[in-house]
């Protein structure tokens, strides 16, 4: 019964192909494997197996919400830490930005994140149309694994900068590709209410965005009453190649430098 099966299956396809040409029906044997999407990983390994894209991907934008010590600067910095680690040429990291509009980087905070200071460059604009034209010229430059802007709340306070951006936005996708270079947003979540009014400034971001992820802070983490640490879940809010939200624990660690636990 299953020999007759199998050639009746057989006879069905090979009619198909003859028909419609051999590359119509293949088994799912014959299936090329996916390749892998350009990528850089965020530094924590089970975020970057819910993404479906392995990290934060190269020449598309990145939205990464959350309040204030939630962890997504911690996340944004390791991203850039890993963008100039990822490849390099003539022995040195590949150059990174981070768009600094809250004009709160703390330089020893971001080197011990992992990010080599000699290699970032760090761009401290006023807020206004011009602050989005700094961001467009350094992903055109084409010599930047990754740019983080924090952040579009900033960006929001002046109403003319935040319709700058949304108008920029698919230029600013169209360059990221080009250069190949990981644009990383950050935010503040967005009430669901905001939406319904039609007042939610990030909503052509988040559409924008081939990632989204929220980090939310869960608890501290202490040892002998010291601070040691923090427990977060970063939740996949929208994702090109992945299905439903989805989240993973994330844990970080103090320790002269600031590195994502390994028992995760």
């Amino acid at each position: 019964m299953a020999d007759s099966r199998q050639r009746q299956v057989e006879n069905a396809v090979a009619g198909v192909q003859q028909r419609h040409g051999p590359q119509m029906v293949l088994r799912g044997s014959e299936l090329a494997p996916r390749a892998t999407l350009p990528h850089v990983s965020t530094g924590f390994a089970g975020l970057d197996a819910i993404t479906g894209c392995g990290g934060a991907p190269l020449g598309m934008l990145t939205l990464i919400s959350g309040r204030s010590t939630s962890g997504k600067l911690t996340l944004a910095y390791k991203v850039l830490a890993n963008a100039q680690r990822s490849a390099t040429h003539a022995g040195a990291a590949h150059n990174v930005g981070l768009i600094d509009l809250s004009r709160t980087a703390d330089p020893d905070y971001v080197a011990r994140c992992g990010v080599d200071l000699e290699y970032l460059l760090v761009g401290r604009p006023a807020v206004g149309p011009k602050a989005v034209a700094m961001i467009g010229d350094l992903v055109q430059s084409r010599g930047l694994r990754a740019l983080v802007v924090d952040s579009l709340s900033d960006l929001a306070v002046d109403k003319e900068a935040l319709r700058a951006f949304n108008a920029a936005l698919p230029r600013l996708q169209q360059v990221a590709r080009m250069s190949g270079c990981a644009l990383l947003v950050l935010d503040e979540p967005r009430a669901p209410w905001l939406r319904w009014l039609n007042l939610d400034s990030s909503n052509l971001t988040r559409w924008a965005a081939a990632l989204h992820i929220e980090m939310q802070r869960e608890q501290w983490l202490r040892q002998g009453g010291e601070l040691i640490g923090y427990r977060a879940q970063a939740r996949l809010l929208k994702s090109r190649w992945v299905y439903g939200i989805r989240s993973a624990p994330v844990e970080v660690l103090f320790n002269g430098t600031v590195k994502a636990a390994t028992t995760w």
